[in-house]
């Protein structure tokens, strides 16, 4: 497949679902078909909402680099290891001319593309001399920092009140049940994919501790507190002990019936959160919520990032609200270095 820069489309392209879908399939079989070793190292590993990101991006940046390819499996069965540096040239410049309005969005396309030649270089099918000018050729931007990001966004001690005690006067099936998805996502801090991903032999037998498996495919053991086992306890009453997913759907007809042999979709687990906490809630506002409530309790940055499979203890200091709380208080401290006087009369 030749590729360079040419007539790039007014507007990205989109890549079917279906496609996407077959193709991840196809990656992480033992010898895929449809996909090239060098994509399939991209997405074998990584978890199924990664995989189809970085096989949907590809294409994506393809596609719009060079309108001539029209086939997204056409990109996913090319030998990236082959083609030279000029292509991957091209590819940045058609990412900055398709994405020129968002620095997160550009370096969302190019790290889809430096997975492709990072796997590539591990599996041993670039050199080190190789695989340096195609990384090069598309170096991420530097964004400037948002040190509050995650501070912002938690969910209100009242509010949470509220909706737990709503979740409590409804005897149905599905208030039970998400009630136990609200506490892993708010008591024990999970992403709703680990949420989702959790099978009944993942729990500990007394339900002290699950393990689930976080990004980068990094499986880890989450303590779960006292409030956490008594929603999963009163969930598994429901639910009953069938060996699956902890999270099951519902059936449509009434009376609601759990589908036990199937999983939760993450996309149920944000239309339950909007549905009780409101539009302006999101999953990842819930472990937002537990980081800060967790370090406000007293635990360490250490400790709390290990509870949150966080790699660098910095990203979990980004989540802590309390830093905004410190500063005000510090420079209130300093009013007594400023006699401003009040004006009489007023």
């Amino acid at each position: 497949m030749d590729i360079e820069l040419y007539r790039p489309p007014a507007t990205p392209p989109k890549v079917p679902a279906a496609l996407v879908a077959a193709a991840v399939e196809d990656a992480q079989q033992p010898m895929p078909t449809l996909v090239h070793r060098s994509v399939a190292r991209a997405v074998a590993r990584s978890s199924e909402a990664t995989a189809r990101l970085r096989l949907e991006r590809l294409a994506r940046v393809v596609m719009t680099t060079d309108s001539r390819i029209t086939d997204p499996t056409q990109v996913w069965q090319q030998d990236w290891t082959a083609l030279p540096v000029e292509v991957f040239e091209a590819l940045d410049a058609g990412i900055k001319l398709a994405w020129k309005n968002s620095a997160a969005s550009r370096n969302a396309m190019r790290d889809s593309v430096r997975s492709v030649i990072r796997e590539s270089l591990k599996a041993g099918m670039l050199t080190h001399d190789r695989a340096t000018p195609l990384l090069n050729a598309v170096v991420p931007e530097k964004l400037p920092r948002d040190e509050e990001k995650q501070s912002r966004g938690h969910v209100s001690e009242t509010e949470v009140k509220r909706v737990l005690h709503e979740l409590a006067q409804d005897p149905s099936l599905t208030a039970r049940r998400d009630t136990a998805l609200i506490a892993l996502l708010l008591g024990a801090g999970l992403r709703r994919d680990e949420a989702v991903g959790i099978d009944l032999d993942h729990l500990s037998e007394h339900h002290e501790y699950v393990t689930v498996r976080g990004k980068g495919n990094v499986v880890r053991d989450v303590p779960l507190s006292a409030n956490v086992r008594l929603a999963i306890r009163t969930w598994l009453k429901a639910r009953g002990d069938h060996p699956g997913p902890l999270l099951a759907p519902m059936t449509r007809t009434k009376p609601r019936q759990v589908v036990v042999d199937r999983r939760l979709s993450t996309q149920t687990v944000a239309q339950v959160v909007a549905r009780r906490f409101g539009l302006h809630v999101a999953p990842h506002d819930l472990r937002r919520t537990f980081t800060g409530n967790l370090l406000e309790s007293g635990t360490d940055l250490s400790t709390a990032s290990k509870v949150l499979g966080h790699v660098d203890p910095k990203t979990t200091a980004g989540y802590d609200r309390r830093e905004r709380a410190k500063r005000l208080e510090g420079v209130e401290n300093t009013s007594r270095y400023l006699p401003v006087e009040d004006v009489a009369g007023e």
